[in-house]
């Protein structure tokens, strides 16, 4: 479902936009800082501060539903990705290591938009960061245009 060109793209400099849901069905978002998917593109990793979003995390558990929509800032290019929560952990070397790859990438894309440092550091940091991986399950194109909303086939 997820070709090499999809991955590439949620590895890259895009924003990164969670949701998720509790037990009455109240909706929860937050922001991941830096994704990376498995070799053969089944499992995904996003690193996301539970200091800056706690609510969101509180509701994904192994086996939770989850949506996360990937934006490149500078043409609105989006993917939605829907999946399952396989696993919520605190970070690793190697997930800071992917984190702040990310901060490297994002930084001059968002400044070169007029976005100032001061609201770029509110959301990249590395503060008790976590690794949600999730199995996607479903893909959407959800680019302005005529597209917008189409399932991608596995």
């Amino acid at each position: 479902m997820v070709d090499t060109a999809i991955a590439s793209f949620v590895e890259g400099a895009v924003m990164t936009i969670l949701a998720s849901r509790d037990g009455t069905f109240q909706p929860a978002i937050g922001r991941g800082v830096g994704t990376r998917c498995s070799t053969d593109r089944s499992l995904f990793d996003t690193m996301v501060s539970r200091a800056q979003w706690p609510r969101l995390l509180a509701n994904l558990g192994p086996g939770a539903p989850l949506a996360v929509t990937f934006v490149k800032p500078d043409d609105y290019r989006t993917y939605q990705v829907k999946g399952i929560v396989e696993a919520l952990v605190p970070a690793d070397a190697a997930d800071r290591d992917v984190t702040h790859a990310y901060h490297g990438r994002i930084r001059p894309v968002l400044a070169a938009l007029g976005v100032t440092a001061g609201q770029i550091s509110f959301w990249l940091t590395d503060a008790d960061l976590h690794r949600l991986r999730y199995r996607p399950t479903d893909v959407y194109v959800q680019t302005p245009g005529p597209r917008a909303g189409t399932r991608l086939e596995a």
